[in-house]
Protein backbone atom coordinates (compact mmCIF):
# COMPACT_ATOMS: atom_id res chain seq x y z
CA UNK A 1 0.00 0.00 0.00
CA UNK A 2 1.65 3.23 -1.16
CA UNK A 3 0.76 6.75 -0.22
CA UNK A 4 1.73 9.91 -2.04
CA UNK A 5 2.19 11.98 1.13
CA UNK A 6 5.80 12.71 2.05
CA UNK A 7 6.99 10.77 5.05
CA UNK A 8 8.85 12.68 7.74
CA UNK A 9 10.22 11.22 10.93
CA UNK A 10 8.36 12.21 14.06
CA UNK A 11 11.52 13.36 15.80
CA UNK A 12 12.78 15.62 13.02
CA UNK A 13 14.20 18.82 14.53
CA UNK A 14 12.37 22.01 13.71
CA UNK A 15 14.10 24.42 11.41
CA UNK A 16 15.46 27.48 13.22
CA UNK A 17 13.81 30.76 12.33
CA UNK A 18 15.31 34.22 12.72
CA UNK A 19 12.29 35.59 14.55
CA UNK A 20 13.53 39.15 14.91
CA UNK A 21 10.14 40.74 15.51
CA UNK A 22 9.09 38.09 18.02
CA UNK A 23 12.42 38.30 19.84
CA UNK A 24 12.28 42.06 20.16
CA UNK A 25 8.63 41.88 21.25
CA UNK A 26 9.58 39.47 24.06
CA UNK A 27 12.46 41.71 25.10
CA UNK A 28 10.16 44.76 25.10
CA UNK A 29 7.64 42.84 27.21
CA UNK A 30 10.33 42.04 29.75
CA UNK A 31 11.53 45.65 29.72
CA UNK A 32 7.98 46.90 30.28
CA UNK A 33 7.41 44.54 33.20
CA UNK A 34 10.82 45.49 34.66
CA UNK A 35 10.01 49.20 34.56
CA UNK A 36 6.58 48.53 36.05
CA UNK A 37 8.13 46.53 38.90
CA UNK A 38 10.74 49.22 39.58
CA UNK A 39 8.24 52.09 39.52
CA UNK A 40 5.49 50.33 41.49
CA UNK A 41 4.36 52.04 44.67
CA UNK A 42 5.47 50.42 47.91
CA UNK A 43 1.99 49.06 48.61
CA UNK A 44 1.88 47.02 45.42
CA UNK A 45 5.57 46.30 44.89
CA UNK A 46 5.28 42.63 45.92
CA UNK A 47 2.59 42.03 43.31
CA UNK A 48 4.60 43.77 40.59
CA UNK A 49 7.77 41.81 41.41
CA UNK A 50 5.73 38.61 41.48
CA UNK A 51 4.34 39.32 38.01
CA UNK A 52 7.90 40.08 36.84
CA UNK A 53 9.09 36.68 38.08
CA UNK A 54 6.12 34.88 36.55
CA UNK A 55 6.86 36.48 33.16
CA UNK A 56 10.49 35.30 33.36
CA UNK A 57 9.27 31.79 34.22
CA UNK A 58 6.96 31.77 31.21
CA UNK A 59 9.89 32.87 29.04
CA UNK A 60 11.97 29.90 30.19
CA UNK A 61 9.11 27.47 29.59
CA UNK A 62 8.52 28.96 26.15
CA UNK A 63 12.24 28.65 25.44
CA UNK A 64 12.11 24.91 26.01
CA UNK A 65 9.24 24.35 23.60
CA UNK A 66 9.76 27.12 21.03
CA UNK A 67 13.51 27.81 20.97
CA UNK A 68 13.50 27.37 17.20
CA UNK A 69 11.24 30.42 16.76
CA UNK A 70 13.51 33.32 17.80
CA UNK A 71 17.00 34.30 18.85
CA UNK A 72 15.88 35.36 22.33
CA UNK A 73 14.48 31.96 23.25
CA UNK A 74 17.60 30.29 21.80
CA UNK A 75 19.62 32.53 24.11
CA UNK A 76 17.69 31.28 27.12
CA UNK A 77 18.28 27.66 26.07
CA UNK A 78 21.95 28.51 25.54
CA UNK A 79 22.01 29.76 29.13
CA UNK A 80 20.42 26.51 30.32
CA UNK A 81 22.87 24.32 28.41
CA UNK A 82 26.07 26.30 29.03
CA UNK A 83 25.69 28.03 32.40
CA UNK A 84 23.76 25.45 34.40
CA UNK A 85 24.70 22.31 36.20
CA UNK A 86 23.49 19.87 34.94
CA UNK A 87 23.89 21.33 31.47
CA UNK A 88 20.70 20.27 29.75
CA UNK A 89 17.80 22.06 28.05
CA UNK A 90 15.52 20.60 30.71
CA UNK A 91 16.97 23.14 33.14
CA UNK A 92 14.52 25.55 31.48
CA UNK A 93 11.79 23.64 33.34
CA UNK A 94 13.65 24.12 36.61
CA UNK A 95 14.16 27.85 36.06
CA UNK A 96 10.63 28.26 34.76
CA UNK A 97 8.87 26.50 37.61
CA UNK A 98 11.20 28.04 40.20
CA UNK A 99 10.48 31.61 39.09
CA UNK A 100 6.77 30.96 38.57
CA UNK A 101 6.60 29.52 42.10
CA UNK A 102 8.49 32.44 43.63
CA UNK A 103 6.33 34.89 41.67
CA UNK A 104 3.14 33.23 42.80
CA UNK A 105 4.25 33.43 46.43
CA UNK A 106 5.14 37.10 45.97
CA UNK A 107 1.77 37.91 44.36
CA UNK A 108 -0.16 36.05 47.06
CA UNK A 109 1.89 37.77 49.76
CA UNK A 110 1.31 41.17 48.16
CA UNK A 111 -2.43 40.53 48.05
CA UNK A 112 -2.43 39.54 51.73
CA UNK A 113 -3.41 35.91 51.16
CA UNK A 114 -0.16 34.50 52.58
Amino acid sequence: MKTDAPQTPLSAPAQEERGGVLGFALICLLALVTVAALRAPAASRDVAVGVYLIVWGCMFLAAYFFHHKTFFLRGLIWFCTRMSCPSTPKMAFFYGFMTIGMGTVAVLSGLGIL
